[in-house]
């Protein structure tokens, strides 16, 4: 019952794993000579690794947000991930969850204001894609269960720079699927729910409708909200034909991006220089999207030579006007779920909050005002990122505007049972 900005404490675990951002490390798996990486180390090794046609695995946004969930978690890693054919999606999720089970260990004993005890509190995750009663909340347990064993056998050799061999990895896989641990797992939380209670726990101006747009690597989130304050404790409850799911996320956008740049470089396509030159935009995929957006051009290195692409190059190309009408698409279907009910309740403003990491990306609020443009409405959207940086949310601090649209979930996770779904 803690004041938000008191009872929540952010976990540097991007301090403990050496990421760029105290607070964040990337979800990335690199299998090398016989030995398992995680985290930044294994970035750096995929980098070493572009002349040998290897990849990392990137995130696993897109296994989670597959339809059928236990078919994508059974299959295997690509033979460029895993050219052992040691590992299926599974096994990597339980390894990776283990690796960051010592990251949050090992960040609590460090972090001077958090007690130790914060170590047993159950745990939360959230998912782009959600399906209460499909036995997906079992299959997460049983991974969660899994992950535990495999952190307490491994211990602190998932954080070691030297990575971890495979035998070591599968050893402690088998023997965590014969005898699991307790991952302390209480539940799963629907990730635009999570971005709402955060914005709703923060807002100096709250309104009784909140659209969530959600763009993270592997998929676009969009939900709806209502709040009922006129009910003790108050309630937030789904707008349900708002929710929907796509992949015309951050992860298309670098698709389009890095093949603009490959076009623009006059290379043949399919030649062994092209190859390089797509695998190395993969991996710096999103650090050339951000100069892209901030300074309005960014440069591809490859060797000797350097590709450019300008933001007009890109706003041009007929991939991405597409990409960009597709989306405006998506939002306008939601909203036609939404306005009805804000008129019907006479309210004037709906507050439509950028979360994830695509929050940053200059061109959404337009997109959303574009996609509204198509309703006959009178009803006023408030469209703003999920930060400190925008003076509609109070009490974060403000060294955590950069990154707040991610932790965002994590914060919002934590607090939805205090605003619990009308039954």
């Amino acid at each position: 019952m803690l004041p938000v900005e008191v009872g929540v404490k952010p976990l540097p675990i991007g301090a403990i794993s050496g990421a760029e951002h105290p607070l964040l490390t990337p979800s990335v798996l690199y299998v090398d000579e016989g030995r398992l990486y995680f985290g930044p180390t294994a970035f750096e090794h995929a980098r070493r690794g572009v002349e040998d046609a290897r990849d990392p695995l990137l995130s696993f946004k897109t296994v989670l947000g597959a339809r059928n969930l236990e078919e994508a978690l059974q299959s295997k890693m690509r033979p460029s991930v895993d050219p052992t054919g040691t590992f299926r999606h599974r096994d990597a999720l339980a390894l990776y969850l283990a690796y960051l089970d010592q990251l949050i260990r090992e960040a609590i004993d460090l972090a001077p204001n958090i007690p130790a005890g914060a170590m047993y509190a159950r745990r939360r995750y959230t998912s782009p894609v959600w399906r209460p009663g499909s036995g997906v909340e079992r299959v997460f347990e049983d991974i969660f269960n899994e992950s535990a064993a495999i952190s307490q056998k491994l211990g602190t050799l998932l954080l070691g720079p030297n990575g971890i061999s495979i035998a070591q990895c599968r050893d402690a896989l088998d023997k965590a699927a014969a005898q699991p641990g307790d991952g302390m797992l209480e539940t799963g939380v629907f990730e635009p729910h999570a971005a709402a209670a955060c914005a709703l726990a923060f807002s100096n101006e709250p309104t009784n409708f909140v659209m969530v747009f959600d763009m993270g690597a592997g998929t676009t989130d969009i939900a709806a909200f209502e709040f009922d304050d006129r009910m003790e404790p108050p309630t937030l409850s789904e707008i349900k034909d708002a929710r929907q799911c796509s992949a015309l996320a951050g992860d298309e956008i670098d698709r389009i991006l890095i093949d603009l740049l490959l076009r623009k470089s006059g290379m043949r396509k399919g030649e062994d220089e092209e190859i390089r030159a797509a695998r190395m935009a993969r991996l710096v995929g999103r650090e050339l999207k951000r100069d892209l957006l901030r300074d309005g051009k960014c440069q591809l290195r490859t060797g000797w030579r350097t590709i450019s692409v300008r933001a007009s190059d890109m706003m041009e190309d007929e991939r991405f006007r597409a990409y960009l009408g597709a989306l405006a698409g998506t939002i306008a279907k939601s909203l036609q779920a939404i306005v009805p009910r804000a008129e019907a309740r006479g309210e004037q403003v709906i507050d439509v909050v950028l979360a994830g990491g695509g929050a940053h990306l200059s061109f959404i609020p337009a997109l959303v005002q574009r996609a509204a443009a198509s309703l006959n409405t009178n009803v006023r959207l408030r469209i703003g990122q999920l930060s400190p940086l925008n003076p509609l949310y109070q009490g974060i601090d403000t060294s955590l505007a950069g990154v707040f649209p991610q932790i965002a979930m994590s914060v919002g996770g934590a607090l939805v049972e205090m605003m619990p779904a009308r039954a």
